[in-house]
């Protein structure tokens, strides 16, 4: 496997505390910065659109354009610039057979893009994909849990509101009463 594809996979998979993943800590974002930000400049130039044609660097693109979107632009709307990008790749693996060659964990981060979305067509591909791919995960049941969430918000709201603010839309008073309840905002 292509070198940088292997050191993001090693990073996401092997070295890094698994709860460290969906917290906000400055820290690890710095240090994503640090590993990582050249090779994502260089994914968001095409300069990796060839990792695609296989099923580990693809998986790797997309935690590049997903997650280390997320950690590299906290707060920004660069965190979510990818993010169509990052569906397509998606979308091609699918087709191409990719997550019958990978494990529950690595799925469960392909498929992550789908309910990162604010299209409902991808939610509803993310859920035929769940069943089919990740119902052995060991936190199936956690996993379901947080997407139904994700989801419930999309279809009530057609986006999620929690990135209004950082995008620069204006919240509906809903929207705004929906925020304050706990683990509105991923």
């Amino acid at each position: 496997m292509n070198e940088r594809a292997q050191a993001i996979i090693d990073f996401w998979f092997d070295d890094m505390i698994v709860e460290k993943r969906f917290k906000r800590d400055k820290n690890f974002d710095a240090l994503i910065k640090k590993k990582f930000q050249d090779d994502h400049d260089k994914a968001i130039a095409n300069e990796y659109d060839d990792w695609q044609d296989k099923p580990l660097t693809a998986l790797a693109l997309v935690i590049l354009l997903d997650q280390f979107s997320r950690n590299l632009y906290r707060d920004n709307k660069k965190a979510f610039e990818q993010d169509q990008k990052a569906r397509l790749i998606v979308n091609d693996a699918v087709y191409n057979g990719y997550l019958d060659e990978m494990d529950e964990y690595q799925r469960f981060f392909m498929l992550l893009p789908y309910i990162h979305s604010e299209e409902i067509i991808d939610h509803d591909r993310a859920y035929k994909l769940l069943n089919n791919y990740l119902s052995n995960h060991p936190n199936f049941s956690e996993i379901r849990k947080f997407w139904k969430a994700h989801t419930a918000a999309i279809k009530r709201f057609h986006r999620y509101p929690h990135r209004n603010q950082i995008i620069g839309r204006r919240s509906t008073p809903e929207e705004i009463e929906f925020l304050k309840k706990p683990n509105t905002s991923w």
